[in-house]
């Protein structure tokens, strides 16, 4: 058995960088540095709303796997029903896999790492040859969960996280320039917009997935104390977190201040392609290279790996984990090869429609102690908040329902900057509050 005494820094800080890693990958790198540059002096708000969707969120959603003690994240929305929990889970598990994310950590370490380095005209066919090698490697390191924390806490996160390091500090001690004003949406909101620009890394998508993942890892050390076993999960959770929130705010910086060296950039993985050329020249792009690839492989290896768990399970055991992660991958394979920009533009909308709904699910987990998982409570808060998130995809995938629209737009506050989901949510969690307190005291 494990005491409280047993649990070292050195035991928990392997477990904090796998899940850093897992979190940190193609989405994580690309978005802030373009965000900085958009946000220009409006940076700290911007930032500061991007990391609270981008690291907060799934980090309170893998406290929420612990408290709940779920190690299958079905339970977390199973107060509404079920098949409710199910359908969400399987949801974003399809769209953290090899319907999206899997498919761009491929193709944005592609895109941003190797490109660059390829003659002009070899694009497609060095795609097809790379996305074989990646998943190739990626299927090899996830058919034996057991070895996880040893391949990717011990080896590849170190190695991230000094790659970056030298291109951090690169931009800290030489800027490349002042902060610009700031442009669109950021002039006036960019609390809130870099809060949606969050939603683009998927990690709160992620979390319900590898908060299982994590919970599986410790357990696997032998310790089987909840209250350890959670207390683990807390210290693992805040090591991810705080090398995340460091990491997006110098990216975030870097893309500000190189406005007046390149201009507006709308591509992230270019800007950054620029920003390591700017400070080292041709080694820059080695480095943005290895910092691009394990950044994405250890993201495919950490989704692949428990998105097969869940499906395994799923199941029952009837397919075996290791054709799951054979069939992940070769899906994902297939997707990587239709390139970057068609990857994010169909993901878009189907990411606006499911994080507003775990955001609430996470919530009401989180509150377990006010809300006790009552199912009026979490029915009333996960209906509307369903609905009117429903409503923000179809906005962001161009479906505008006009006279829909203008209502809401005049009447929901903040629907028009993509938040219609915000006061149902927390709406919902008051009327089911209101329910339960008139039939309570009818029943006295």
């Amino acid at each position: 058995m494990h005491n409280e005494s047993e649990i070292s820094f050195g035991k928990i800080l392997p477990i904090g960088l796998m899940l850093f890693s897992f979190f940190f990958g193609a989405g994580n790198l690309i978005f802030p540095p373009v965000l900085g540059q958009l946000a220009g002096e409006n940076l700290s708000s911007a930032t500061i709303g991007f990391c609270l969707s981008g690291v907060g969120f799934p980090l309170l959603g893998i406290l929420a796997m612990a408290i709940v003690r779920a190690d299958n994240p079905d339970a977390m929305a199973s107060p509404v029903s079920p098949l409710y929990g199910r359908i969400v889970t399987i949801l974003c598990a399809l769209s953290i896999g090899p319907f999206f994310a899997i498919p761009r950590t491929c193709a944005v370490s592609f895109d941003t790492g190797i490109l660059s380095l390829l003659p002009a005209g070899w694009g497609i066919t060095a795609l097809m040859a790379y996305s074989v090698f990646f998943f190739g490697l990626s299927y090899f390191l996830s058919v034996n969960p057991s070895k996880i924390i040893d391949n990717i806490g011990k080896v590849l996160s170190p190695l991230l996280l000094f790659c970056l390091g030298v291109l951090i500090i690169f931009v800290l001690t030489n800027p490349m320039g002042s902060l610009y004003p700031a442009n669109g949406i950021y002039k006036n909101a960019a609390f809130f917009k870099g809060f949606q620009e969050g939603y683009n890394t998927m990690d709160l998508l992620c979390s319900l997935l590898f908060g299982s993942l994590v919970i599986k890892a410790i357990e696997n050390q032998g310790i089987k104390d909840h209250k350890l076993l959670t207390r683990m999960v807390v210290y693992a959770g805040i090591i991810a977190a705080i090398c995340l929130a460091l990491i997006y705010s110098a990216l975030s910086y870097a893309g500000a201040v190189s406005t007046e060296a390149f201009g507006i950039v709308s591509n992230g993985g270019q800007l950054l392609n620029m920003i390591c050329v700017y400070y080292m020249g041709f080694p820059g792009q080695i480095i943005l290279a290895l910092i691009i690839f394990c950044a994405c492989i250890t993201t495919s290896i950490g989704i692949t790996t428990s998105i097969s768990g869940y499906f395994h399970e799923l199941s029952k055991g009837q397919v075996s984990y290791q054709r799951l992660c054979l069939y992940i991958s070769l899906f994902s394979l297939v997707v990587a090869n239709f390139g970057l920009s068609n990857i994010i533009k169909f993901s878009i909308p189907v990411i606006c429609m499911l994080y507003p709904i775990v955001i609430a699910i996470v919530i009401l987990n989180i509150g377990q102690s006010i809300f006790h998982r009552d199912k009026v409570i979490f029915r009333a808060c996960l209906s509307l908040t369903t609905l009117f998130a429903l409503f923000d995809g179809l906005r962001a995938g161009g479906v505008n329902i006009r006279a829909l629209d203008r209502v809401l737009t005049e009447y929901l506050p903040l629907f028009d900057i993509g938040f219609g989901w915000v006061f149902p949510c927390f709406g919902g969690i008051l009327l089911g509050f209101l329910y339960r307190l008139i039939f309570s005291k009818e029943g006295k």
